[in-house]
């Protein structure tokens, strides 16, 4: 999901970027096929209404380059809040993904772990908007989910996280996949964890919530 939900998560970087570079840390390789789907942002991390998900797909052969021409930034002070340890409540073998620097303006504060095998993503971010403008966003998809290439959008209330909270899970249909949010007020705040993972893999909303209920405190910390 680009624009709208998954441009909160604002991770500006293709698969084979973020691939390419779990690769070069790691010392493994990335493999060619349905690799980690990659939120994207604007230069501004403002989201947009205007599709959904972006993913690249590339050869092996073509990762070194397209990581090569990246550059990469500190992690955000939000990895303080979505440790590792956290992260495993949702991912296996979490590895922090790059945190890759834009082509224009300022990089979005967003912290993102990769599971082991490159094919899940979690990433925390804040919103743009308000709670309220979320909450309306999400109505609309549900609405209309064919305009954004998705199909089977389902928005659950959630209680006992932070003063407003709701989940959304939804299939994207090219390439499919399955995108998970969590987005819920807390304090000034408005904060979205998104877990995007291949088609046909567990809904993974629930272990969203409880994850976002583990790591509230340290955000208002």
């Amino acid at each position: 999901m680009i624009p709208r939900r998954l441009s909160r998560a604002a991770l500006p970087a293709a698969t084979a970027v973020l691939c390419g570079l779990l690769a070069s840390c790691s010392g493994g390789s990335a493999s060619s096929a349905n690799i980690a789907t990659v939120p994207s942002a604007t230069a501004s991390g403002a989201p947009s209404d205007a599709g959904r998900t972006t993913t690249t797909t590339t050869s092996p052969s073509d990762v070194p380059s397209a990581a090569a021409s990246v550059k990469t930034l500190p992690p955000s002070r939000l990895c303080a809040v979505l440790d590792q340890t956290a992260a495993r409540l949702v991912l296996t073998d979490p590895r922090q993904a790059p945190r890759v620097a834009p082509g224009k303006g300022t990089a979005p504060e967003s912290c993102s772990y990769a599971s082991g095998d490159r094919q899940t993503l979690l990433t925390l971010a804040p919103s743009t908007r308000s709670y309220d403008a979320e909450r309306s966003a999400s109505r609309s998809l549900v609405g209309d989910p064919a305009s954004a290439g998705m199909r089977d959008v389902k928005v659950t209330e959630v209680t006992g996280l932070g003063q407003a909270a709701f989940s959304e899970t939804t299939e994207v249909v090219q390439p499919p996949q399955g995108v998970d949010f969590v987005v819920w007020k807390a304090g000034s705040h408005v904060w979205v964890l998104t877990l995007a993972q291949p088609a046909g893999a567990k809904d993974g909303a629930d272990g969203l919530v409880t994850l976002a209920r583990r790591i509230t405190p340290r955000l208002a910390g």
